[in-house]
């Protein structure tokens, strides 16, 4: 799956970042065995001198100066458990992973991109329940969000070997909450209230564009009609996992839905010419109302991580991409974005259990979640309300939580195709091509093999 975090940009706000996603509180058990007759667990106690396990954790996501506080503050409370982190980018990771488990590298804890990287690897990796059932408690799964725990069992075949640890949606709208209210503007819920929107701004500042996102980019073009698809119900479901074709009259209705955007000039064709950073830069210097993307880029909501990073927005909201048709559902897609597994043939489960345990269901979800990286599969997670000072940004924040746990579809893209997909809807909300010639020559690409449709 894509991973979208593409936040070294400027103005980016220090938030997380590319797939992904996408991704509970204590529990006790009997940590004697770790369900892996093979593998016997390392002690994870500290007795006077002994040396400490030391687990090795390799990942790409969180980076590392987000885990840098998670992981201090795991060996504080587990004295006897040193987390030695080694942390890649993305495509890097992709690469190198597969390969250094299949030749048995030494390391305890990975990282785990869905979807594709949990089928390439799963081999590799242990049988969760039985490792932490014995060291975290028979009831450790309560504590995790049961739809996440589903959806992992799916990613592996029935099995379930990677632990979420938030699932992330696409596409979301964020807007210039204080610009809305100088101008006596609401947010809008349909596209003909859209409209008059843009209308109004138009009128304000002639200089400030009602609405952006990276047109440039093909992926992004793809979220964003495949957004208008889920307003009508879970149809890329059904293409996505029981061949429900592209060339379809549901197809063609979203690119031609999306379409509607550009030709009530709420989305103007200059934004074709923006790459990710321009149009986050944009939004973030008050030169556009609206902006698209995905919840990963939640951090703007913050007043804090705004300042933080030198954007000077006073408050910032967020928006559903407003409906096309009568009826339709306001909503986006969303799906997990990050797991963590532990090893197979790791002599260290125990520590590393441990390790999952707090990164995923513990305390270290305060410390991540607070980069604003996605909704995390931790049952009662509450977010720090001092990230959150308006109501504008808290209302916001429970919007975006309640749209992603809503969703109508998932979002687990196929990466090159929607490449594809994407530069096929430029071609059709440009006028270089019609829907219907475009979905005909998608369901070539998407049954060619290359994919797996």
């Amino acid at each position: 799956m894509k991973k979208t975090r593409m936040l070294a940009m400027a103005l980016a706000v220090a938030l997380c970042l590319a797939a992904l996603v996408g991704c509970g509180d204590s529990g006790s058990g009997d940590p004697t065995t770790t369900g892996n007759d093979a593998t016997p667990p390392q002690t994870t106690e500290n007795n006077e001198g002994t040396d400490p396990v030391v687990i090795k954790y390799w990942t790409w996501f969180p980076n590392e100066d987000q885990l840098k506080p998670v992981i201090a503050a795991f060996e504080t409370a587990n004295p006897g458990i040193k987390i030695e982190l080694t942390a890649m980018e993305s495509k890097a990771y992709q690469e190198k992973l597969p390969i250094s488990l299949s030749t048995k590298e030494d390391i305890d804890v990975v990282g785990v991109q869905p979807s594709a990287m949990v089928e390439q690897v799963k081999t590799f990796l242990a049988e969760l329940d039985p490792i932490m059932s014995s060291v975290v408690g028979s009831d450790w799964k309560s504590r995790v969000h049961a739809a996440d725990l589903a959806a992992c069992e799916d990613l592996a075949g029935g099995e379930l070997k990677v632990m979420p640890l938030f699932r992330s949606g696409a596409m979301i709208g964020y807007y210039n909450a204080k610009m809305l209210s100088d101008w006596g503007l609401t947010v809008p819920n349909t596209i003909e209230e859209y409209r008059d929107f843009a209308e109004k701004v138009r009128e304000k500042d002639p200089s400030v564009l009602p609405a952006v996102y990276a047109g440039k980019e093909a992926w992004v073009n793809d979220e964003m009609m495949l957004n208008v698809l889920g307003q009508s119900g879970d149809y890329y479901n059904k293409f996505r996992y029981e061949n429900a074709s592209v060339d379809s009259q549901e197809f063609i209705d979203a690119m031609n839905g999306f379409k509607k955007f550009f030709d009530y000039d709420i989305f103007s064709m200059d934004i074709m010419d923006l790459d990710y950073g321009r149009a986050h830069e944009m939004f973030c210097t008050g030169k556009a109302a609206t902006y698209y993307q995905g919840t990963w880029e939640a951090g703007i909501l913050s007043e804090q991580i705004r300042a933080d990073n030198g954007v000077a927005l006073e408050d910032v909201g967020i928006m559903a991409l407003p409906v096309v048709k009568a009826g339709d559902k306001a909503t986006l897609r969303s799906y997990l974005d990050c797991t963590v597994a532990i090893v197979e043939y790791s002599t260290k489960q125990e520590a590393a259990a441990r390790w999952i345990e707090f990164l995923a269901m513990g305390d270290g979800v305060d410390h991540w979640a607070k980069f604003f990286c996605g909704t995390p599969s931790k049952v009662g997670f509450v977010m720090d309300a001092s990230l959150l000072g308006t109501k504008t940004e808290q209302d916001g924040f429970a919007l975006l939580n309640t749209l992603v746990a809503e969703a109508t579809a998932d979002r687990n893209n196929v990466s090159g195709y929607s490449d594809i997909e994407g530069a096929s809807v430029q071609k059709v909300v440009t006028g270089a091509a019609t829907a219907e010639d475009e979905v005909k020559e998608l369901q070539k690409e998407w049954g060619s093999g290359k994919y797996g449709g």
